[in-house]
């Protein structure tokens, strides 16, 4: 696969010294999905094949919610149940027909020996409608977008000694997308870098995982007031720090942490 670089939002993030770039870059994503799919393409009759056809995951819906629009989503809202009412109907039909003969069996074990063909089909209904939650148009404009911006991190890392002197001495990435960059770097990098990358990439995040454990632990102290060993490390929204470092960000959680302002749910 040919990707494209994308150089300028990767500085930016990198620059922000965040706990993690590619949090940053998913949220600028995310959130230029959601505009997209509220703003003028509500109305494109290409737009609404693909959410009538496919929608949106749960958490997106959730985003989308929050917009202004509501006219825009309730418009996408209804034509997509309405499609998905008609992809419905055949499946919930089959199973009600099945689900029927097997109420009505007589006579010792009939309906258990009914049974396995039924919980079959219910198997695949439930199966379904999980996959519906999946196949979403947001995610999948998100994952393009990090795939792009992971290619482009390390092109800058093998090409450009600045960024890959700002990599170095950055706080790495969480655990949540660690493995997109590992994966890339396997796919596109020679050998020698390929080693080279993961030595320095490993190293950076062992120190910073430590760096945000031991705030951590000096957060939990504050509470102990019988606690006599000195507190060390920034405690100062360690928790927050702590749950992007192993996680990834969450938008809901990050939304409520500024609304409050509280010790506990404080800025970055």
């Amino acid at each position: 696969m040919k990707y494209e670089l994308d150089t300028i939002p990767v500085w930016d993030a990198l620059r922000a010294e965040t706990e993690c770039a590619l949090c940053l870059l998913e949220r600028r994503s995310r959130n230029n999905a959601l505009r997209y799919f509220l703003g003028p393409a509500v109305m494109a009759p290409e737009v609404r094949v693909q959410t009538n056809q496919r929608g949106f995951a749960p958490h997106n819906l959730r985003l989308l919610a929050k917009d202004q629009n509501k006219l825009g989503l309730a418009l996408l809202a209804h034509t997509r149940l309405k499609t998905l009412r008609a992809h419905l109907a055949a499946r919930s039909a089959k199973l009600e027909n099945l689900a029927s003969k097997v109420s009505t069996k007589t006579g010792p074990g009939a309906a258990w020996a009914s049974k396995p063909v039924v919980a079959t089909q219910a198997r695949e209904f439930a199966n379904y409608l999980r996959q519906q939650e999946k196949d979403c148009l947001i995610d999948e404009k998100v994952g393009n977008d990090l795939e792009r911006y992971c290619y482009t991190v390390l092109q800058l890392w093998k090409e450009d000694p600045d960024f890959r002197r700002t990599w170095e001495a950055g706080k790495g990435l969480c655990l949540h997308h660690m493995p997109s960059v590992l994966e890339m770097a396997a796919a596109v990098l020679d050998a020698r870098r390929l080693g080279e990358f993961l030595v320095g990439f490993l190293a950076l995040q062992n120190t910073n995982l430590a760096r945000v454990e031991n705030d951590l632990l000096g957060f939990t102290q504050t509470f102990d007031s019988t606690h006599s060993r000195e507190i060390t490390g920034n405690t100062v929204a360690a928790l927050n720090r702590a749950l992007q470092k192993t996680s990834g960000e969450f938008q809901e959680y990050q939304e409520e942490s500024k609304a409050r302002r509280g010790p506990l749910l404080g800025a970055h």
